[in-house]
């Protein structure tokens, strides 16, 4: 019954492995970001087998290859900036010993912000541009 599991659960893995999910919120229901940007929130979790715990075999989640999608999401999106604001590390090494210290599963979640565009919208700037117009009349 045991190796069952193991084998059901090890093919579940596989099955999954090299993957990345991803769910956005675009809705800031009008809201601008502190900075005057509008913005879409991005949380993506990459799902990976890696070959003695630290080198990518099936998919890579390592935090370097997820913030490398990350970006690229971001990009997709339009961002001209991100603003990562967390980003989390599990590696299962434990789940199935001696086998999972050959094939770890690894889970990288990094979630931010995509901002879109900049709009300079603070009250010293607006001061500032009202300074300039007067000084060009």
């Amino acid at each position: 019954m045991l190796s069952a599991l193991n084998l059901a659960s090890l093919s579940l893995l596989l099955t999954l492995s090299g993957c990345a999910l991803t769910s956005k919120a675009p809705d800031f229901s009008g809201l601008k970001d502190v900075e005057g940007s509008d913005a879409v929130h991005i949380n993506m979790t990459k799902v990976a087998l890696h070959f003695g715990v630290v080198v990518p075999f099936i998919g890579d989640a390592s935090l370097e290859g997820a913030v490398r999608d990350f970006t690229k999401e971001a990009r997709n999106e339009g961002a001209e900036r991100v603003r990562i604001v967390q980003s989390d590390e599990t590696t299962l090494w434990w789940i199935l010993p001696p086998v999972s210290f050959i094939l770890t599963p690894r889970f990288t979640n990094v979630a931010g912000e995509a901002l879109l565009a900049y709009n300079d919208t603070t009250p010293q700037s607006q001061m500032k541009s009202k300074a300039e117009n007067l000084k060009a009349d």
